[in-house]
């Protein structure tokens, strides 16, 4: 699950992954995670390289790259990293 600093990007991020046929569900950023945006987008993990690569080469703005995993009927969030440039 990747978060957005503006819904403009998380527009953009989604409308561009959509183009070149890489699934993603956009839903609204979970309460557990502090995020100024409200909208995230959620894809297969196996996707992560080249969601970012792609966000790098077309000037995408993330914030933060989180795992979620379900446990039982909780899902559990660990940020991975955050967007540096």
């Amino acid at each position: 699950m990747i978060s957005f600093d503006s819904v403009h990007q998380a527009i953009k991020a989604e409308t561009l992954l959509s183009r070149q046929g890489i699934p993603v569900y956009a839903l609204p950023t979970p309460r557990e995670i502090d995020i100024s945006c409200g909208q995230c987008l959620l894809f297969m993990a196996g996707w992560q390289e080249e969601l970012i690569r792609l966000f790098a080469q077309t000037n995408v703005r993330w914030s933060k790259l989180f795992s979620r995993t379900a446990a039982g009927s909780a899902v559990i969030y660990e940020q991975i990293t955050e967007y540096g440039g």
